[in-house]
């Protein structure tokens, strides 16, 4: 094995792991607020402050990045713009001290700027997008991003829920839910793993092409 190749798989390896601590940190916190802190899940609970924590990081991260590749300026404005957006919106609960649903008024100011300032750097949005979209990193935050926008919206709806807890199936509703949960996530690390899968056969796909007409 080549010392080059030996070096890949531990990166890949490491990387592996640093991603399982990080997704197993989701369970432990909650558990944290509903168990030992007994306090449910306010908007100050160890949950709701890993998220925001996790997003501002992200969005600091990429605004370092608007500052240090100007060759991909616009199109990381846009991406850091969308994660400033999204960190006010999560605390609305802050803004609402204000006014009900001041959270609004800031994050349109975040997006007129945003667009504003990507305007400037046009030239750098459409190249620096596409290779976002060859980019295994940019993969992961398109997964996060529908697992946040979509996937957590729905499966925690209300009526979602009561449907599953009024449909009982003979089950005791602590282990429906537990059933509901884990199968559900379950089916979307599964959904996680097809597209990656998706993902890899079309990158290879090309080159095998090329040695078959060869």
């Amino acid at each position: 094995m080549a010392v080059g190749d030996a070096r890949a798989i531990k990166r890949a390896a490491l990387s592996f792991l640093i991603l399982v601590l990080g997704m197993l940190w989701a369970p432990v916190a909650v558990l944290l607020d509903v168990e030992i802190i007994v306090h449910g899940m306010p908007e100050l609970s160890a949950t709701e402050i890993s998220q925001g924590s996790a997003l501002l990081l992200s969005t600091l991260l990429m605004y370092t990045m608007v500052i240090k590749l100007p060759s991909q300026r616009g199109f990381l404005l846009l991406v850091a713009g969308l994660f400033l957006s999204m960190f006010l919106r999560e605390l609305d609960y802050l803004f609402d001290k204000i006014s009900h649903g001041f959270w609004k008024y800031p994050v349109a100011c975040v997006v007129l700027l945003t667009f504003a300032l990507a305007a400037l750097f046009r030239k750098s949005v459409v190249p620096a997008m596409a290779e976002a979209t060859r980019s295994v990193p940019f993969a992961y935050i398109l997964a996060g991003l529908a697992v946040v926008l979509f996937f957590s919206r729905v499966f925690g709806t209300g009526s979602f829920w009561e449907a599953i807890l009024d449909a009982g199936a003979n089950v005791e509703a602590p282990a429906l839910v537990k059933n509901a949960v884990q199968e559900g996530l379950e089916l979307l690390g599964y959904v996680l793993v097809l597209y990656g899968s998706v993902l890899f056969f079309l990158q290879h796909r090309q080159p095998v092409q090329s040695e078959l007409d060869l």
